[in-house]
């Protein structure tokens, strides 16, 4: 019995990798261009928390692109409604569903999360502003990234993704529809060349910013942790822009008919796609901190 429920996950592992293979394959290759600036520096990086800036629902796609490894993104429990929605988004995205109000709910997510973390191969994916943000500055910072970082011991790295169409905007009829916003963003990224940069990797155990705290026996020094790291990981994702900006030069994409290098959708309401925004906040000392800001 065992070795038939083992073939039976290999088929089923097959059966949902080879789509998503294909599909972000085909759009890294064929779509959109993207250059991927210092990959040196995840050269011997066999796990980590990856942290991207969030500008459209697009974003995982492009990034599962460009970093070309398997990760596990967090996401909002609203993403996981409907049956297509639940299965898309578990065995096609590799997402994990996070419950902001039903905490009890979260439970076997935990549970799930962090016996994924034990593989020595495991990468987690986090937009850390939680909201989508077309400005060109970045929106706070919640604590997710760091939370989830105390927990497991994985170094966190950020990644800027540069020069993005932003998609709709945000107070029109698809910026305000998670699903279309996605495939909109898809669409108007088409033929776009992205860059994304990697930065300076965070890892509180080798910098020692969590063994600065273990002899505080006060309460706040979990949260003293958790902010500290918070705010690294805010000042890298500056010199990343800077870097970009000085590079590349600063673009501004802003929602118009005219879009160079990329297809702009005319009618929204004709189209469907997803978005995962994650946004991880520290407003408990408990597992609460992964769901009580996940958007």
């Amino acid at each position: 019995m065992k070795i038939l429920q083992t073939i039976k996950e290999i088929l089923l592992n097959i059966l949902y990798n080879t789509p998503r293979f294909l599909f972000i394959n085909f759009y890294r290759l064929c779509v959109v261009r993207i250059n991927v600036v210092n990959k040196k520096k995840l050269s011997g990086k066999n796990s980590g928390i990856f942290t991207f800036n969030h500008t459209t629902g697009a974003d995982p796609i492009i990034v599962l692109g460009a970093l070309r490894k398997k990760i596990y993104f967090i996401a909002d429990s609203d993403r996981f409604k409907t049956r297509f929605t639940d299965f898309f988004f578990r065995k096609f995205t590799n997402s994990i569903p996070i419950f902001k109000t039903e905490f009890l709910k979260n439970i076997n997510s935990f549970r799930e999360l962090f016996s994924i973390a034990k593989d020595k191969k495991t990468f987690f994916g986090i937009f850390p502003e939680g909201n989508l943000n077309k400005n060109n500055n970045f929106g706070k910072f919640h604590n997710g990234a760091a939370y989830l970082s105390y927990k497991t011991k994985l170094p966190i790295i950020p990644v800027y993704i540069h020069n993005i169409h932003k998609g709709p905007a945000p107070d029109s009829k698809c910026g305000k529809n998670p699903v279309m916003e996605g495939v909109y963003s898809l669409f108007s990224n088409t033929f776009r060349k992205i860059h994304v940069f990697i930065g300076e990797p965070i890892d509180p155990v080798a910098e020692n910013i969590f063994s600065d705290f273990m002899e505080m026996t006060d309460k706040n020094s979990y949260k003293k942790i958790i902010s500290r790291v918070t705010k690294r990981l805010e000042n890298e994702f500056a010199k990343l822009k800077n870097e970009a900006d000085g590079i590349i030069g600063s673009k501004e994409n802003r929602h118009s008919k005219k879009i160079s290098g990329g297809f702009r959708p005319t009618d929204c309401t004709s189209i469907s796609g997803n978005s995962n925004a994650v946004n991880l906040t520290d407003d408990n000392i408990e597992e609460k901190e992964l769901a009580s800001g996940s958007a």
